[in-house]
C-alpha cells in the first residue's frame, strides 16, 4: 500500500465505513495480493463488520485471514495479536493456544509462539475472574431461601401425591417447580451464549 492508499483506508475506518473499507482493501488486493498491509487491513475491517451487524460468517473469514497472514510471515506481530483479539471474541482461544504449542514444538527458537501463549493465557486469566464474579452476585440468603422453597415445594409434591388433603396443591406446587427449572435454565443458556469479553 503506498502513502495515499493508507490514508484513504485510515480516513474511511475512523469514520468507521468499514464495508466500504472492506471493498478498497478487495481492489487493493487484486492489484498485489501478497500486500500484508492491506490483508491485515481487509481483516481487521471483516471483523468489526462482523461484530456491529452480528454476522459470524465475516469472523470466521477473518480469522482465516489472519491465519493465512502469520502462516506467510510469522514475525507479523500485529497480525498475531489481531488473531488473538478474534479467537477470544469467537471463544477460539483454547484451538488458537494448541496451534501456538504445535508451532513453538515444532519451531523452539520462535519466541513469538511463546510471547502469543503469555498473552492468551493473561486474556484467558482476565476473562475467568468476570464470569465468576458473575455468578457469585446473587447473595447468600436469597440463594438460602430458594433451595429451602424448592424443598418446601417438592415435600408439598410428594403429600399431594400420596395424600388426599394435600391433592389441591399438587398442581400449583408442580407449576412452580416448573417455573423454577425453566428460570435456570434460562439463566444457564443466556449466559453460556452471551460474549466471553
Amino acid at each position: 500500500m503506498d502513502a495515499e492508499q493508507i490514508r484513504h483506508a485510515k480516513i474511511l475506518r475512523k469514520s468507521e465505513l468499514f464495508s466500504e473499507a472492506v471493498r478498497f482493501y478487495q481492489d487493493i488486493l487484486k492489484e498485489n495480493p501478497s500486500d500484508k498491509l492491506a490483508r491485515l487491513g481487509y481483516a481487521q475491517c471483516l471483523a468489526k463488520c462482523g461484530i456491529r451487524e452480528n454476522i459470524k460468517a465475516l469472523l470466521y473469514r477473518a480469522e482465516k485471514v489472519l491465519f493465512e497472514l502469520i502462516g506467510d510471515d510469522y514475525l507479523f506481530q500485529q497480525a498475531h495479536d489481531e488473531l488473538i483479539f478474534l479467537s477470544h471474541r469467537l471463544n477460539h482461544l483454547g484451538n488458537l493456544s494448541k496451534y501456538y504449542n504445535g508451532k513453538l514444538k515444532q519451531y523452539p527458537a520462535r519466541d513469538i509462539y511463546e510471547e502469543c501463549l503469555k498473552k492468551i493465557t493473561g486474556v484467558s486469566s482476565l476473562v475467568l475472574p468476570a464470569r465468576e464474579k458473575r455468578r457469585q452476585t446473587v447473595p447468600l440468603p436469597v440463594r438460602i431461601f430458594y433451595w429451602v422453597l424448592i424443598f418446601s415445594l417438592c415435600v408439598v409434591l410428594l403429600l399431594g401425591i400420596f395424600s388426599a388433603k394435600f391433592r389441591s396443591l399438587f398442581f400449583p406446587a408442580l407449576l412452580l417447580i416448573g417455573l423454577f427449572i425453566g428460570f435456570g435454565v434460562f439463566n444457564y443458556l443466556k449466559e453460556s451464549s452471551s460474549p466471553r469479553w
